[in-house]
């Protein structure tokens, strides 16, 4: 029997797992860096120099098929840390991370992460700890593409983004800007048309509504019921409150 969505704070973030005085040090050896939307802040195949913290705005982690079709792998916020794995083995970027909008992260070089990395034991074992929550995500994305329907997948993508981007109704609703009939349809793997499809039967039902460049879930409590427990590995999200 499926299990109900559970939100998981330092979902992506190992930085705010370390002691206060071990976060400073690492906090003292970042460089800020600025991006314009669209902006690559690596791209697949690039050397594993830095690794980063979002401080303002959105970044998409993607991968591209031979196609030229693109699978966005997540959303990473304000908090969240990326890079950290090509780090760890020595390995080339596995994938590609652009700004959506203007955004800004904060930079870890290498040889300061390395050596941050043995100096601190709690380091390593906070990265762990985010390492195994990546993992039972990814587990449960897996049984997400493989096991459901394109309107379970799509419900599930949008519960996901409504907890990382939705503002809160008094009524109970929850109200997504700036996320497109596009970008879901890289989330799930799908094309934009049969999105475009689901997402309105999911309207004429009254589950959702669509106006003005947003995504509306009208009863945001009885949607997650609905799709947040369909599956045996319990469904995660990052908690950004």
């Amino acid at each position: 029997m499926g299990r109900h969505l559970q939100k998981v704070q330092n979902l992506h973030d190992w930085v705010s797992e370390l002691s206060d005085a071990v976060r400073d040090e690492v906090i003292s050896s970042f460089v800020d860096r600025n991006l314009i939307a669209g902006e690559f802040l690596y791209r697949q195949g690039d050397p594993a120099e830095s690794c980063f913290q979002v401080t303002e705005g959105r970044i998409k982690v993607c991968n591209t098929n031979f196609a030229g079709q693109e699978l966005v792998h997540t959303y990473l916020l304000k908090g969240d840390c990326v890079g950290d794995w090509s780090l760890l083995i020595d390995e080339p970027r596995m994938n590609y991370a652009v700004a959506c909008g203007v955004s800004a992260v904060s930079v870890l070089r290498k040889s300061d992460f390395m050596h941050l990395y043995m100096k601190h034991a709690e380091i390593p074992r906070a990265i762990s700890r985010v390492m195994a929550r990546r993992l039972r995500l990814i587990f449960m994305l897996t049984e997400d593409a493989s096991l459901l329907p394109l309107r379970e997948r799509l419900a599930r993508a949008v519960i996901r983004t409504a907890h990382a981007l939705g503002e809160k109704g008094e009524d109970g609703s929850v109200t997504i800007e700036n996320i497109s009939h596009d970008e879901l349809a890289k989330m799930v793997g799908a094309t934009r048309p049969s999105v475009g499809r689901e997402l309105k039967k999911l309207e004429r039902e009254g589950a959702i509504r669509i106006q003005y460049g947003k995504l509306i879930i009208s009863n945001f409590a009885a949607f997650g019921a609905q799709y947040d427990h369909l599956l045996s590995v319990e469904p995660v999200t990052p908690d950004y409150d």
